[in-house]
This record gives C-alpha cells, structure tokens and sequence, in this order.
C-alpha cells in the first residue's frame, strides 16, 4: 500500500520537473527570438569573459594595456601631448608614437568620458561594449544574409563575442568599433545600399588600418558595378573615392604633423612593413618545430587554419565579404612586426566564424551546444590566459 501511494507522488514530481523544463524551453526560445536576443547574448558571454579574465588573477588585472594605454592618453590629451613619456615596442621613448593609433576611437572615448567624471578607463569600456552590441546585431544579420537560420545566427554572436582575444572588445581597445562598422558596411554593400557602404568604410577607415581590406573591396565592388546590366553609373565612380576618405585623410594629416608620416612612425616604433610574409612564416616554423609555449602555439595555430580556411570557403561566401576576409587574413600575414598580436587582428576575420555557426546547424542540436559552449570557454580562457599570462599578446 505504502509503494503504491508513492506511485502517483514521483509521477507528479517528474510531471512537474518535466513541466518545469518544458517551460524553460519555451522561455529560452522566446528569448532567443526577441528583438533582444543578439545584445543578451552578447553581453552574457562578454559578462563571463570578464569573470574569467578577473577571476585568474585578480591582483594582475590591467584594464589598460598596452595599446590600450596609447588610446586613452590619445583621448585624454590629444595626439601632441599624449605621446611625451610613451614607448614603442622596444620600450624606447617615442614623442611622435601616438600617431600610429587612428583617431576614431579616441575621439569617441573623449565624448563619452564627461558622463563618467572624465574616468577615460569607464568611458573606454562602456564605449567598447556598447560598440559590441552594435556588432552582435551585425553579425546576426549578415548570419542570415549568408543563408543562416534563426539558430545560426544565435550561435554567430556567441563565437563572435567568445572568440580567442575577445577580451579586447572589453577593453579600451578599437576592435569592437571596427568590427561593428565592417559588419554593417558589409551588409549595406549585399543589400546595394552603395552611399551607406561608402560612409560606413569611411568611417571604419579612422578607426584602424585593418579596415583597409573594406576599402579595396569598395574599388572592386565600384568596378563590377560601373557597366553592370549595361548601364554605366556615375555614382560607382565616387563610391571608393568617399570608402578611402577617412583612411587616406587620417594618413594625410600625420604627414602634415610630422616630420616622419605614419609609415615610417609604425616601422621604426613598431616593425610594421610588408615583407610578403618572410617574419609570419619564420615565426610560425619556429613555433610549430621548436616552443613548448602555449600562446604562441595556439597563435601559430590560429594563422595557418585562417589561411587554410579562406582558400576553401571561396564558394560559401559572396564574392565581396570573401574578398574582405581574403583581405584581412592577407594583410595579417604579409606584414612584418609583432607576430604575437596576430590573433587578436584575426577578430576581424569574423566571416569564418560566421561560416563556422552555418555549418555547426547541420548537426544536431545537442552536438551544435556542445561544440559552441567548449569552443566559447577555449576561446574566453585563452582571451585571460594571453592577457596576464603571456606578458606581449595585444
């Protein structure tokens, strides 16, 4: 009598949990499908990031480094002062180094900073992340104009947000700024929106020198376009003039403030030529063949799989957003300098992981869970790792 009371109680309790998930389900589905979905996703896996990137090291915590250091004195007193009591990558004073940094994420930083008591550190961070929101909404479209579904583009976001170096899109870094306009102007060219493009990539065009890959996309886009259907357009003429302004203007001006130009600062300060690969490829052998290193093997790693990957994927992507990535992974492995901040320039690269999130919705769910959730904690760990480990990563 006793078995047959507690029968109807475990059903009940097992309906109940059953319901319970059920429930769950339903919520989470809602979730991912709101108007919210790619900003929660984006700040839940940023949120955690910065957990772990706090969580290793407390005591150790820089919120800024390197770069990072160079941007916001940039913001707080202008490209002349900044640069006085500032290294370059060998530590020796640099007087003319700030130039080296483009200009928009610092003029941003010094609008946002009066909101926060002129706490640059803040502004920098609230910039950087509001920035990765507007990105995350990017990539869920672009997701869906390269053939993905509602899931594909959930995951999208997430690889995205937890990619290794995602951490500079938290920190007082440009990355998320450039990102969010390459993915925007990337959509506005697939949807022939050619003057949103053009001031997009012009934009994009102050924020860093990898947004240089966009710009040539724009000549050749402007080039297929001038005799397209057979009707010649004025306006494709105008298009890369407007796509390069920002860059070239950026580049113009330095020239006219020093006495060196902006090519010769990021040689001298930084090692920065094109030498066709020669210091990648030494630097790759030497990685794979000789260093017990973690980083730097990973980061070997991370070059050769881009490079790999760029060359396969020529049919799974419109022609424009293939030849930006070709772009991007190009210049990343034609130039000289520090090889160590590779893997963080390869965030720019994030039509592969776009890609990536299409094809892990061919397998089943629960596969597709699994591969994002191991590949997002590699890539958050790795992001903390690097930055307080590994003393020369960004």
């Amino acid at each position: 009598m006793g078995d047959m009371a507690a029968a109807p109680r475990r059903t009940a309790a097992n309906e109940g949990f059953g319901s319970a998930f059920d429930q769950a389900r339903v919520l989470g589905a809602r979730v991912l499908g709101s108007v919210w979905s790619p900003a929660l996703l984006y700040l839940v896996v940023r949120g955690f990031g910065t957990l772990i990137f706090v969580g290793m090291a407390p005591d150790r915590v820089d919120w800024r480094p390197w770069d990072a250091d160079w941007y916001l004195k940039i913001a707080e007193h202008g490209y002349v002062a900044s640069g006085i009591g500032m290294l370059d990558a060998s530590g020796k004073p640099m007087p003319d180094g700030a130039y080296a940094f483009f200009p928009l994420y610092p003029t941003v930083v010094r609008l946002f900073a009066p909101i926060f008591g002129d706490n640059y550190i803040v502004a920098g961070i609230v910039v950087s992340t509001l920035a990765g929101v507007v990105g995350a909404y990017g990539m869920a479209r672009l997701t869906r104009l390269l053939g993905g579904n509602r899931r594909a583009e959930t995951i999208a976001v997430v690889l995205v947000a937890a990619a290794p170096m995602s951490v500079v899109y938290t920190l007082p870094y440009p990355e998320s700024l450039l990102i969010a306009l390459v993915v925007w102007a990337l959509i506005a060219l697939l949807e022939r929106q050619w003057w949103l493009f053009a001031l997009l990539t012009a934009v994009a065009g102050t924020s860093n020198p990898m947004a240089g890959p966009l710009i040539v996309v724009a000549i050749v886009a402007a080039c297929v376009a001038v005799n397209e259907q057979g009707q010649r357009r004025w306006w494709a003429g105008v298009t890369p003039l407007l796509a390069a302004a920002g860059m070239l203007g950026y580049l113009f001006w330095v020239a006219a403030h020093t006495a060196r130009g902006y090519f010769h600062i990021t040689d001298v300060g930084w090692g920065n030529r094109i030498d066709g690969g020669l210091v990648t490829a030494e630097w790759i052998l030497d990685a794979v063949t000789t260093s017990r290193d973690l980083f730097v093997v990973v980061t070997a790693i991370a070059i050769v799989v881009s490079v790999v990957a760029v060359a396969l994927v020529r049919r799974q992507m419109p022609w424009q957003v293939w030849l930006y990535t070709l772009g991007t992974v190009a210049l990343i492995v034609v130039h000289s300098g520090l090889v160590q901040d590779r893997v963080r320039l390869l965030l720019s690269a994030f039509p592969l992981l776009i890609l990536a999130a299409i094809r892990l919705t061919r397998c089943s769910t629960r596969v597709a869970v699994v591969i994002t959730g191991l590949a997002s904690l590699f890539g958050l760990w790795f992001s903390a790792y690097a930055l307080i480990v590994w003393p020369h990563s960004i």
